[in-house]
């Protein structure tokens, strides 16, 4: 958030100019001396002020401030200094002020509980504390929406629907966690279910709280145990036809407009995927990839990009950073050009998206790809006639105003490693090419600069892989393997035994498996105590611990851009980062 944003509790008002004091007790029952300050403060932030603000909220006349107060800690104070009995005194307190007639007759109060809500509780071990609060955001989503509409409640109505889908959201990524447990006992959807069904999840004529109810129930699918076979359970699929009766029943009344809240609200974010979509029709919707990507860029004969909204200037940065690499890859495996036997995907085609939200929604709907990742290159069948290989990605939009493509350059050596390298498609090989695909992209995207990878060999010195276990790599295996081990394992051949990695290449090339497997074996014996006094002598650069970084942002994948209210906008009483 740009400027200075002070918060200043003077009266019952927002003004722009008070004294500041410290939030210590005595000023805790003196609103009118409360100042928040949205930028770090490790005075105004401490853990006392934390629990002396939890211990007054029973007691306030002005619980929205407290509120408010907390709402901030949780961007600029620090969670760590943070007991578990803390945790416990905020849940105790949080659930003795919703019966207070003062909060629930104050939608900000409503709005803020629900922040406080998911900025602490959204954690795989605080389901024990949230157990208590999940019956009064249940009610509160009740009461709110039956209110009638005005800008405060539709802030309070918001965010109590972004706690569920956050706390939903998290809570799929740790299935065994208590924050799963409780949130699938408490039956989170049914109370979901029953809003997005009745006549308030439409809010002046406008979508934005049923899609947003959709957003949240796509995230409870997310969450029911799954089938190991990859069969939809009975949980799923009575889920999927409470929903379907739901949209069946708004698209009698809303036609095409029913069709996208539930498209954009529900199916994407369940990774529902297209043809699922082509074969619901009458609910789902899929729009046309002219109107979603209106440009295109040439970067060069083989090379084209497909964006949502890039300047000129980004199309070409974009096709220089691509081009520059090109260069490296060819020398490193001395591929002369010359692409593999059988193989017509001649072009490639780069889809750049805004954002991830809308990665997430079109990448499916248009192209049919999976989503819950951070971009994807699919070759497809590079004999077939047509054939074209893509590379789906998005801009990091939370670093602007800078600009990138987010994996941009790992992702094009996939092209060129299945272009001029291996034979066939993408599953042509039965194994062993984990280390060989993502190692040779991270290794030709990165070269020599990559820290990570070097304080992680740094770290693990006596727990490394061997060599033979970093060549049966499988994508099971973790982020670490995949990624940084691989490299690791390719910048050593690149150094030490350049001749091996392109013989290596040169059996994929052929379709030779056999020797390529045995020349990893060869390698594998031969070669590993050279490669352990190679990661010895790996010396990464020392660097002072970097400071906390604030504020503590919400995970960026997180929420869904197209579901915010337009007129909901963020200010220094509504704050998000």
């Amino acid at each position: 958030m740009k400027g200075k944003l002070l918060l200043l509790f003077c009266g019952t008002f927002w003004l722009t100019a008070c004294s500041h004091q410290g939030l210590t007790h005595q000023h805790l029952t003196a609103p009118d001396q409360h100042q928040i300050k949205l930028a770090p403060d490790s005075q105004l932030y401490s853990r006392t002020n934390f629990q002396q603000a939890t211990a007054a909220l029973a007691d306030t006349l002005a619980p929205e401030k407290l509120l408010t107060y907390l709402r901030a800690y949780s961007y600029f104070g620090n969670p760590e200094q943070l007991t578990a009995a803390d945790y416990r005194q905020l849940a105790a307190a949080l659930q003795k002020l919703s019966h207070s007639r003062l909060f629930r007759d104050s939608p900000g109060s409503q709005e803020q509980l629900a922040v406080v809500s998911y900025r602490f509780f959204a954690d795989k071990e605080r389901g024990d504390d949230l157990a208590p609060l999940l019956p009064i955001l249940i009610n509160q989503l009740r009461q709110v929406a039956q209110q009638e509409s005005s800008l405060a409640g539709d802030y309070a109505l918001w965010e109590t629907l972004r706690a569920f889908g956050l706390l939903l959201n998290e809570a799929r990524k740790q299935p065994d966690s208590s924050l799963a447990k409780v949130l699938l006992q408490a039956k989170v959807d049914q109370a979901l279910l029953d809003f997005a069904a009745s006549t308030e999840s439409l809010r002046q004529g406008e979508d934005w709280p049923l899609m947003n109810a959709y957003w949240a129930l796509g995230q409870y699918r997310l969450l029911l145990p799954s089938d190991p076979e990859g069969k939809a359970t009975t949980e799923e699929l009575q889920l999927d036809a409470a929903v379907a009766q739901i949209a069946t029943a708004d698209v009698a009344k809303r036609g095409d407009a029913a069709r996208d809240a539930y498209t954009l609200g529900y199916h994407v974010n369940r990774f529902g995927g297209r043809q699922a979509c082509l074969d619901n029709a009458s609910l789902c919707r899929i729009p046309d990839q002219q109107t979603v990507l209106p440009q295109r860029h040439n970067c060069s004969p083989r090379l084209y990009v497909l964006a949502q909204e890039l300047s000129q200037e980004e199309f070409e940065l974009s096709c220089q950073r691509l081009i520059s690499q090109e260069g490296d890859f060819h020398d490193l495996l001395t591929t002369a050009h010359s692409p593999t036997a059988n193989d017509g995907n001649d072009s490639l085609q780069v889809v750049a998206f805004k954002n991830w939200s809308q990665y997430n929604a079109y990448g499916q709907l248009l192209f049919d790809i999976s989503t819950d990742n951070g971009g994807m290159y699919i070759e497809g069948t590079p004999s077939k006639p047509g054939n074209q290989a893509s590379f789906f990605a998005f801009r990091q939009w939370w670093i602007a105003p800078e600009f990138a493509v987010w994996n941009l350059n790992h992702e094009y050596v996939h092209y060129l490693d299945g272009r001029y390298v291996k034979y066939g498609d993408f599953g042509h090989f039965p194994d062993k090419l984990v280390w060989w695909s993502e190692g040779l992209a991270e290794y030709i995207s990165k070269g020599a600069d990559n820290a990570e990878a070097e304080t992680l060999a740094s770290d693990m010195a006596n727990k490394a892989p061997s060599l033979a276990e970093i060549f049966a790599t499988r994508y099971s295996d973790g982020l670490e393997r995949t990624y940084k081990w691989s490299y690791l394992a390719i910048r050593f051949l690149a150094e030490q035994q350049p001749q091996a990695l392109v013989q290596l290449s040169q059996w994929l090339k052929r379709d030779y498996f056999g020797g390529y497997e045995e020349l990893l074996a060869q390698i594998a014996t031969e070669q590993q105590e050279a490669f352990t006094l190679w990661l010895g002598a790996l010396r990464p650069q020392t660097e002072e611990e970097a400071p906390v970084s604030y504020p503590r942002k919400q995970n960026r994948y997180a929420y869904r851009d197209y579901l915010r209210p337009a007129h909901l906008i963020q200010d220094e009483q509504h704050f998000h980062y």
